[in-house]
């Protein structure tokens, strides 16, 4: 099955039930959750959720079955770059459901197929269940995990590394599991580890010549996630670092 979508119901409930943070819940939560969701689906460039919006505006809490989104930091500079690619087997839309505006935009980068789950049927099966709400608080934990890790690889002052990090994470593979392809221009993936157009194609095309990627228009594969960890967990240069 491809990536990319729009994909049917039973093959979206088969993503999540085997990708991502409701892979790891009890049955009876993965089923409820997947019982009460609806498809949508997007098209390359659409804005699935906008920073801001409450709890009656945007998709509700939804998980990513195919496809690619990018998100966007709301928080600092309207210019801020992508933060990170989530891919599929990513959920996210929790923030209404604490009272919280959504912090983050976030953007389709292909064909993208999301499973909706509507936040006033999402309190419910939580209010019926409160011991569920354990079960989303692992989400919410995960999520931060993320953030950090990526805040702790863009502080790697070495080029090569911080653009190495970048790579595993957009592609949803920096400790391991599958290497997604990684939808987004040269020069916005550069910006997301704080390179400019130069340095980051110089880059590129060394790990492109090293056989640990390859590249074609606005889509990088990574094809040795090892060799790429280990330059950024061991810190050895390669003679790469500019």
């Amino acid at each position: 099955m491809s990536d990319l979508g729009p994909i049917s119901m039973a093959d979206a409930c088969n993503v999540l039930e085997r990708e991502g943070w409701l892979a790891t819940r009890p049955a009876d939560f993965r089923e409820a959750f997947l019982a009460a969701g609806r498809l949508r689906t997007f098209a390359a460039g659409d804005q699935i959720s906008t920073a801001g919006d409450g709890a009656d505006v945007g998709p509700g809490l939804y998980g990513v079955a195919a496809g690619q989104v990018a998100v966007l930091p709301a928080l600092g500079a309207p210019d801020a770059p992508t933060a990170v690619l989530f891919n599929p087997g990513h959920w996210y839309g929790y923030a209404p459901l604490f009272g919280a505006t959504r912090p983050i935009h976030v953007r389709a980068t292909t064909a993208t197929t999301i499973l909706s789950i509507s936040l006033s049927e999402a309190r419910r099966m939580l209010n019926d269940r409160p011991d569920w709400w354990q079960d989303l608080a692992q989400l919410v934990f995960a999520t931060g995990i993320v953030a950090t890790n990526v805040l702790t690889d863009l502080l790697l002052s070495r080029s090569d590394r911080r653009l190495a990090a970048m790579l595993l994470h957009h592609a949803g593979c920096r400790h391991g599991g599958q290497a997604h392809p990684i939808y987004i221009s040269q020069e916005d993936f550069g910006a997301t580890a704080r390179l400019s157009r130069h340095p980051t194609r110089q880059l590129l095309q060394a790990f492109e010549a090293k056989g640990w990627l390859s590249q074609s228009y606005r889509c990088i594969h990574i094809l040795a996630p090892e060799q790429l960890r280990a330059l950024v967990d061991s810190g050895e240069a390669h003679g790469l670092s500019l």
